[in-house]
């Protein structure tokens, strides 16, 4: 039996980032009480349960049998359609506003797929759009503005 050693590095790494996170900030911030948390408290908390995380997935992954899978081929369409629609998020987020370039963005990575269709992609657009209105601008508050025609 071999343990899965995916599960195995990856908790290992959880463990020591969040071993790290934990010394560091137990030893660089003022942590005061439950009752009153200083600076560090939160981050030293998260880190230490982070680090328990990682031990108990590299100790479950000794229990597991691992079967070799073979990966799925790579296909360049849909590592362009997202590498795209990141970058049209980035350049367009301020010129037009929330909306549209969701708009644009939700049909650029639809395009990705083998089984694209446009009617599929602008209803999943425009509704997706309104979602992220909704919670963002409305929900949150935030100053993103709907619609910035400002090129």
């Amino acid at each position: 039996m071999k343990p899965d050693i995916r599960d195995l590095s990856a908790g290992v790494a959880l463990f020591a980032f969040g071993l790290f996170v934990a010394l560091y900030a137990s030893n660089n911030y003022e942590l005061g009480s439950a009752a009153r948390m200083g600076p560090g408290y939160f981050p030293a908390l998260l880190g230490y349960i982070l680090t328990a995380l990682g031990a108990v997935i590299a100790l479950l992954s000794l229990r597991k049998t691992t079967h070799l899978l073979k990966p799925p081929p790579f296909t360049l369409r849909p590592f362009v359609a997202v590498t795209a629609a990141v970058g049209i998020f980035a350049l367009l987020i301020t010129r037009i506003g929330l909306i549209p370039t969701t708009i644009i963005v939700v049909i650029v990575t639809a395009f990705g797929s083998n089984s694209f269709q446009l009617s599929r992609a602008l209803v999943l657009s425009v509704s997706l759009s309104v979602f992220v209105w909704l919670i963002f601008s409305v929900g949150l508050k935030m100053t993103l503005p709907a619609f910035a025609w400002s090129f």
